[in-house]
């Protein structure tokens, strides 16, 4: 599967930590030798939509859109490394 990462979430993933980083990699590996998102644990879809997909590494979970050849990761949905409240 093609995957293109959107530049807002990638500049979002470099301020967590390594040990995070390392687990995306890992999904993101993954979805790249998949034929559909769902087939890899942690993804579920978005009730009501058949294009929209999260990815749930750790306790964040992350917005992705599917064109049925394209997956592009789009943002943090919620990210357990950001204090929003600071």
């Amino acid at each position: 599967m093609v995957i293109k990462l959107e530049p807002f979430f990638i500049e979002k993933l470099r301020e967590c930590p390594f040990s995070f980083q390392n687990k995306f990699r890992k999904a993101y590996q993954q979805l790249k030798v998949v034929d559909q998102p769902k087939e890899v644990k942690g993804v579920a879809s978005v009730a009501g939509n058949k294009k929209l997909f999260k990815l749930f590494v750790e306790k964040s979970r992350i917005g992705m859109e599917w064109d049925g050849k394209e997956l592009k990761i789009i943002c943090f949905i919620f990210n357990q490394h950001f204090n929003s409240f600071e």
